[in-house]
């Protein structure tokens, strides 16, 4: 079953409180972009900043929705994989690297979990990963541009017995747009929901992902 739910109700806080370091700005008075930096930010030379967030609701219990999407190194719901793996699952400082299908190719990306936090009370959770940056920048095969930093929040928030919030968005610096998160994050979501309902999880109401997506010169 599906109900209308207002963006202002879905846009709840998603990330943990990180330390703010002195600003690094640029010439235009933003701060360049990283793991803690005010977004809109600056991207280097060559690259696009763009920013992408996807919201939706998933009618079971945030710890099932919890056991489905927020392994750093099992994600077939995402349908891509990591076919490389270090450290420890969803601990802070574990590494993937998958093959990254987008419009210049695929790729090799390496990301790095950098928080993670289970609500041990409620269930849900929040993560937080980036682009390894001394993999930073990884450069397209035709050498028209690069991939040059992205920075995601995943979170999943307990707002009734069989309603689970999420929230996922990124910011990143990408040459010529390769890749369309929005469209990305949605199908990932109702694959992560389609799982959920064949194992009977689905007791509450849906809500379908939708994105808004800003590209800035």
């Amino acid at each position: 079953m599906k109900t209308s739910i207002s963006l202002t109700s879905l846009a709840f806080l998603a990330s943990s409180v990180l330390a703010i370091p002195t600003p690094d700005t640029s010439a235009s008075g933003l701060e360049k972009c990283s793991a803690t930096s005010i977004t809109p930010c600056v991207c280097p030379a060559g690259t696009t900043y763009r920013e992408s967030v996807t919201f939706s609701v998933i009618g079971a219990a945030a710890n099932d929705v919890t056991n489905v999407i927020s392994s750093f190194f099992h994600t077939d719901w995402l349908g891509v994989s990591p076919y490389k793996t270090s450290g420890t699952d969803n601990v802070p400082g574990a590494v993937r690297t998958s093959k990254l299908p987008t419009l210049a190719g695929i790729f090799d990306i390496t990301e790095v979990e950098t928080v993670y936090h289970e609500d041990k009370k409620f269930g849900g959770f929040v993560e937080k990963f980036e682009q390894e940056q001394s993999t930073v920048p990884v450069k397209y095969a035709n050498g028209s541009g690069e991939i040059a930093g992205y920075w995601i929040t995943l979170a999943a928030q307990h707002v009734f017995q069989y309603e689970t919030a999420i929230e996922w968005s990124v910011y990143a610096c990408e040459t010529n747009y390769p890749r369309n998160f929005a469209k990305f994050h949605e199908e990932a979501l109702k694959n992560a929901t389609d799982i959920l309902t064949k194992s009977n999880k689905i007791k509450g109401k849906n809500v379908d992902p939708f994105s808004i997506q800003t590209f800035l010169n």
